[in-house]
């Protein structure tokens, strides 16, 4: 079924039945609705914020929080890839899936556990100091537990096991030998994503994890003919790879050294044409246009989507939402908040702003739960006052050179708007003269 809106009428035609919703029912609904939402999928991120602004699909939300008591537990890596996809936080229904993968932990196989790093660190779930704690207000108005060290809780599980296979223990248990390339390459690239590279399988901190899953993942690669039929592990391998080149965490030699020369040179052939191009994603959400809008009213210089990197990078790795000169950034969140008044980037967005100010670029983050608040003229307002804060420039060449949009129709001659030849007759100066 590839019809979002066939989903939502099934799941609709269910609580309409007047019986109690089924937990299954609504999990393979909000299942389906992620995976056609998938990273491979041609919808738009706008397509995206329609569908999760639904009222059916609030709905269907709104009732899996209902039933959070009847889930079973794992169903958790399925909802929260499924949250991933839409790029929906949730809130309410998180403790209750956060709680059933923390008592499973050891025993999700690896693939399970790479899928919900992910996801968490998708979902901007990762607080790698531990200084913000990732909380949740419960129903009952209490507050859940803080759940900010269960990514490192994942990432030390992925660590001892992919430290098994290196020793050949793995053999002996079920979960970890069938890991495959892109769980050890999507796993790498989680742990970069939630800031975590610096994780070690134990407390000194002498085993880091990251070099060990790049490592599980190369393993697997024979020649480049493999590598080019890979999928999305070619992306998740370069962008570790370029991440680590640019934060140089403790570990940054060790994950060069665990990447075969052969592929990292093979991969930086191909970064442009052939991964990038396909995992970018497609059209500009809601916020920026919003954005873009409130740009143009108050005339501020942006490029939209523009590629940016190091003065000495051959080939740039990142996209800028809107670039603004002197080397500005600005990034739109549109991520539900953690609670009121808490906003909280995605794991791409928190990702990106720390790579761009890396590389020395200012960045602003406008969060959609304070944008979407603000009237028009409230709007204009907050970019005027962006500009003063970052020092904004703008250039009169570049207003020169851009091409003045043609406020009047163009038309053909012969074919001119005809000129009316009727105008209507004065008015009497007075209602005496007028029925005189």
């Amino acid at each position: 079924m590839t019809d979002p809106a066939k989903v939502l009428r099934i799941y609709r035609r269910h609580v309409d039945s007047g019986a109690t919703p089924e937990a299954s029912v609504l999990i393979r609904a909000f299942a389906q609705l992620g995976f056609l939402f998938d990273p491979n999928s041609f919808f738009s991120t706008a397509d995206r914020q329609l569908l999760t602004a639904h009222k059916d699909f609030r709905s269907l939300a709104h009732d899996l929080t209902k039933l959070h008591g009847e889930l079973p537990d794992a169903a958790a890596p399925l909802l929260l890839y499924s949250m991933a996809c839409l790029e929906y936080r949730c809130a309410p229904l998180l403790p209750s899936l956060l709680d059933s993968v923390q008592r499973c932990l050891p025993n999700w196989r690896t693939e399970a556990l790479s899928l919900l790093l992910h996801s968490l660190a998708s979902l901007g779930l990762a607080s790698p100091s531990g200084a913000e704690p990732i909380v949740f207000d419960l129903v009952d108005g209490r507050r859940s537990e803080d759940y900010s060290q269960l990514c490192r809780q994942i990432v030390q599980e992925l660590g001892r096991r992919a430290l098994q296979v290196e020793e050949g223990l793995a053999q002996s248990s079920e979960w970890a030998s069938d890991a495959s390339l892109h769980d050890w390459s999507r796993a790498a690239f989680s742990v970069v994503m939630a800031d975590l590279c610096d994780t070690s399988t134990d407390a000194a901190g002498a085993v880091p994890v990251l070099p060990l899953l790049v490592a599980r993942a190369c393993e697997q690669l024979q020649d480049k003919d493999e590598l080019d039929k890979t999928g999305w592990s070619q992306f998740f391998l370069y962008q570790t790879l370029y991440c680590v080149d640019v934060e140089k965490p403790a570990c940054e030699e060790a994950v060069k050294r665990a990447m075969p020369m052969w592929v990292q040179e093979w991969l930086h052939h191909r970064w442009l044409d052939n991964i990038v191009l396909q995992a970018q994603p497609q059209g500009a959400d809601q916020m920026q246009r919003d954005v873009d809008l409130s740009l143009k009213r108050t005339n501020t210089q942006a490029l939209l989507n523009c590629s940016c990197g190091r003065d000495w990078d051959e080939q740039h790795c990142w996209f800028a939402g809107f670039m603004l000169e002197p080397q500005v950034a600005i990034e739109c969140d549109s991520m539900l908040p953690l609670g009121p008044g808490r906003p909280r980037p995605s794991g791409w967005i928190a990702l990106k702003t720390r790579i761009l100010r890396k590389i020395g670029l200012q960045v602003v983050t406008l969060h959609h739960s304070f944008w979407n608040h603000l009237s028009e003229d409230q709007k204009d307002e907050q970019i005027i006052r962006i500009r003063a804060d970052v020092g904004y420039k703008h250039s009169k060449e570049l207003e020169k050179r851009q091409k003045k949009i043609r406020q009047e129709p163009y038309t053909y001659k012969g074919i001119e708007t005809k000129r009316k030849d009727w105008t209507p007759q004065a008015a009497p100066p007075s209602d005496e003269q007028a029925f005189a």
